[in-house]
This record gives C-alpha cells, sequence and structure tokens, in this order.
C-alpha cells in the first residue's frame, strides 16, 4: 500500500546505517516520506513539537534512554502519534512490556521486510480512529443543533371565545401566520390558519367544541398543516387546552411552527446514517487489519460472523439483534493487533508467556471499543466471546446466564470455524470433528440450546461456511 501523503518519520535510533536500512525498507515497498534521526531525549522531545512526525519508529535501546522511556513520553504527550519499535534481539517478556506500554508493533532488524507493512498498519488503525472521532463530533454537534432549536423555540398562543372566535393573537402568531393581531381577532381560526382541504373537518370539530366541549385535539399534541397568510403550508404542532366558563366553553391553543425541527431531525437521521456507514466501514477496515496480520486466519471473522448470525436467525433473534451480532462477530478478534504477528503465526507450540498474550485479545478488543456509542453491546460480546458455561472460560471467568446470548452464539461459531479451518500448526480437522467438539460438551462449556440450531444448521439445512445455506 501507498501512502497518500508524504509522511513525517521520527527515527529514535543511534546507529546510522540502521536507520537508513529502515529507510531502505520503506522506500521499496513505494512508501514517501522525511525522516528525522534523534539519539537523545532532549533531541527527540524537541522533535515530536518541531518535526511533527506521523509516526515514530524507535530503537529499544540507547545511550540516553530506552524505547519504554520514549514510549512514557509519546503517551503522556502526544498519544496520537503511532509508535513501532525497531530492536535487535528481544525477550518475550519486552515484547509483552512494550506493546502494554504503547506500542503498535515491533519489527527486529533482522527482519525489517516486516518494517512497511508494520507501518502502514499503525498509521491505518490511526487513520480509522480519527475517522471514527471525526463522524461521532458531527452527530454531536449535530444533536447540539437539535437541542438549541428546540430549547429556544416561540411558541403562538391564541384564545377562542365560546363561539369559536379568535380572541387573544400574540405576537409569535402574527409572525407565524403572517395577520396582525387587529385582523385575526374575531375571526375564526379554522378559515384563517387551517388549509381549504382540511377545513371541513376543522369546522367539524370546533363545532362539537362549542357544543360540549369535547373534541379530536383537546388533551393531545397533533402535528398538523398551517396556513400563512401569503398561502405557504407549513407544519406546525398543536395543543389546546379547554375551560368552561359560565356554562361556556373556551379554549387555549399553543401552536409551535416545527419546520426547523423537521429539517433538524431529517438532519439528524441522515448524520445517524452516516455513522452508522462509518462505523460499518470502520468495523471492515480493522477486521482487514486484523486478518492481514495472521495469513492463516484470513476470513476468520468473517465465516465466524456469517455462522453467528445462521445460528441467531435459526434462534429466533430480531433483525436487530442479528446486525449487531455481525458487527460484534467482524471484529471479534480485533484485540489480536496488539499481538506481535510473529505469535499469531508461529507454527510451534506456544510458550505460557505466548498463550497469557494471546488470552488478553478479548480484555484488548474491548478496551479499543468500549467508548464506541453502539446501540448494542458489541464491546462486551468481544470481552465474552471466550467465556464458557461452566466458568472456565476467560478473562473474567463468567458462568451461564451472566454471558451474553450474542457472546455464548460466537464462543461456538468461533470454535466451530477455527477446527475446520487450516492453521499453521495443524491442518483443518473437518467438521463432524467440530461438531463432535460442541456436542461433546453442551451445557457444560458451550450453551445447549445454540449448539442445538448449530449442529441443525450443519446437518439438516446443509449450511456450508462461506456459502450459506443451501435450499433444499
Amino acid at each position: 500500500m501507498v501512502m497518500d501523503k508524504e509522511l513525517r518519520i521520527l527515527m529514535l535510533e543511534d546507529t546510522p546505517t540502521d536507520a537508513e536500512l529502515a529507510e531502505y525498507e520503506l522506500r521499496k515497498a513505494g512508501i514517501t516520506f522525511t525522516a528525522l534521526r534523534v539519539e537523545t531525549r532532549e533531541a527527540f522531545v524537541r522533535a515530536l513539537d518541531e518535526f511533527k512526525p506521523d509516526i515514530i519508529l524507535s530503537d529499544y535501546n540507547l545511550p540516553d534512554f530506552n524505547g519504554l522511556d520514549a514510549l512514557e513520553i509519546v503517551q503522556r504527550e502526544h498519544e496520537e502519534i503511532p509508535v513501532v519499535m525497531v530492536t535487535g534481539a528481544l525477550t518475550d517478556v519486552a515484547a509483552v512490556e512494550l506493546i502494554h506500554a504503547g506500542a503498535k508493533d515491533y519489527v527486529l532488524k533482522d527482519r525489517l521486510a516486516r518494517l512497511a507493512p508494520a507501518v502502514q498498519r499503525a498509521l491505518s488503525v490511526e487513520q480509522v480512529d480519527r475517522a471514527r472521532k471525526a463522524a461521532e463530533k458531527a452527530l454531536r454537534e449535530s444533536l447540539t443543533r437539535y437541542t438549541a432549536v428546540t430549547e429556544s423555540a416561540n411558541d403562538a398562543i391564541i384564545c377562542l371565545r365560546p363561539d369559536g372566535a379568535i380572541d387573544l393573537w400574540n405576537k409569535m402568531a402574527q409572525q407565524m401566520f403572517g395577520y396582525s393581531a387587529e385582523e385575526a381577532i374575531g375571526q375564526q381560526l379554522h378559515l384563517l390558519i387551517t388549509p381549504e382541504r382540511f377545513r371541513t373537518q376543522a369546522e367539524e370539530g370546533m363545532r362539537l367544541f362549542i357544543q360540549n366541549g369535547t373534541g379530536a385535539v383537546l388533551g393531545r399534541t397533533l402535528e398538523i398543516l398551517a396556513l400563512h397568510r401569503d398561502g405557504t403550508e407549513f407544519p406546525v404542532e398543536l395543543s389546546i387546552s379547554a375551560m368552561n366558563l359560565g356554562g361556556a366553553w373556551h379554549a387555549t391553543g399553543i401552536i409551535r411552527d416545527i419546520t426547523e425541527r423537521r429539517q433538524v431531525e431529517e438532519e439528524r437521521r441522515v448524520n445517524a446514517e452516516k455513522l452508522g456507514q462509518s462505523l460499518a466501514q470502520t468495523i471492515d477496515a480493522v477486521a482487514a487489519m486484523v486478518e492481514a496480520r495472521d495469513p492463516y486466519t484470513a476470513g476468520h471473522q468473517r465465516r465466524v460472523a456469517e455462522l453467528s448470525c445462521a445460528i441467531a436467525a435459526e434462534m429466533g433473534f430480531s433483525a436487530e439483534q442479528i446486525h449487531g451480532l455481525r458487527l460484534a462477530a467482524t471484529i471479534h478478534d480485533l484485540g489480536k493487533i496488539h499481538i506481535p504477528a510473529e505469535i499469531l503465526s508461529k507454527p510451534g507450540r506456544l510458550s505460557p508467556i505466548e498463550f497469557e498474550l494471546i488470552k488478553g485479545h478479548p480484555q484488548a478488543g474491548y478496551d479499543i471499543i468500549k467508548d464506541v456509542q453502539f446501540p448494542w453491546p458489541i464491546a462486551q460480546m468481544v470481552l465474552q466471546h471466550h467465556e464458557r458455561m461452566d466458568g472456565s472460560g476467560y478473562p473474567q471467568g463468567l458462568k451461564a446466564e451472566q454471558i451474553l446470548p450474542e457472546a455464548r452464539i460466537l464462543a461456538v461459531a468461533d470454535v466451530v470455524e477455527a477446527m475446520v479451518s487450516h492453521r499453521p500448526y495443524r491442518p483443518g480437522l473437518g467438521l463432524e470433528a467440530a461438531l463432535d467438539e460442541i456436542t461433546s460438551k453442551r451445557g457444560v462449556i458451550y450453551d445447549a440450546a445454540v449448539v442445538e440450531c448449530c449442529v441443525k444448521l450443519f446437518r439438516e439445512k446443509k449450511f456450508v461456511l462461506d456459502a450459506g445455506v443451501v435450499s433444499g
């Protein structure tokens, strides 16, 4: 991927030849950039303010300070700038420490071919995050405008005599309908402000009101069309209250022009739709980045989403619930962007430290999206997709009903897809092995109802991953 603009890359590196090799790899990948190399704490802090880098490539060990110190400075003062560590040999413990400290990735100096993809991923994640924040800000600003219009609205206040003639016509009524008080007082309200095609209905309502104080609009707030003096029709909100004085009914009408409110509501609807599209695109982009780091599980999240939604439909979930589940399933492994690519694609057995890092991905994914205001508990679904019915799962050790129904579906779909698909350390185990796994442990590890629907999909409805349900 070639970047759209020339990047500003700050290199914290005390060996010029190492910096030159890194620059060579980036240019070879088609990345256009300006680089500034520094090697002291003072120069690094000054460059953050003056050079204003788009990304930082930092060595781990330097004469003046180390990569962890640099990360601390960035996280404290410039957390929007992604940091990729470029270093020599690194222990598993040190790698975990760097990721936890805020590094987006790390690349070993003897594997610089990974540098360009790591830089592109780090910048892509930052761009997606900025787009999400911008969309959320736009929606908040729209809601603020809507609130301001509503709270500052001025109402027309009109009073009627027992015979239905206008008795009071305030200044806002004059402004709203175009008639002065002198012109309006004594006139029949329905003849003055009601569009001609509605006047028969309005006249009948007024007749019933004059007779016994009843009518369709009393005690209710209605949205109707009103008529301006110049013939323009516009929407208003109408509320009428009645009072019996000396055996005769009097009425007070409060009328609010809601033209601006309708416009704001439409603007809000459009902004909400745009935000929804932005969030969906963000989710797709993040899912693609997660999968790009681990070629062996390419498409895993998409297939899990496909199977999860099919199970949810079989269980009678609403279309809205299924949509939320699809979004959660599409990014359920989002937290793996914090795990070094070498661990994700490691062909052999994981070390205890590596496995603990892998187990942290539900919490990491939750932390990334917990503040995004979805209509569904997507962050909780991501957090809980490795929980188990008997409490043996992670990260919270939840049991049974403590686990969201959607997360229980995700857990089954995740296991089935993982067993069916190939992995670097084993070939795919096949569908029957996957179904035997969930069947043998239903009600203990996996939700029994979810397992039943999953098995039914494959064995009776001939569901096929990537192909959906085959008819017949």
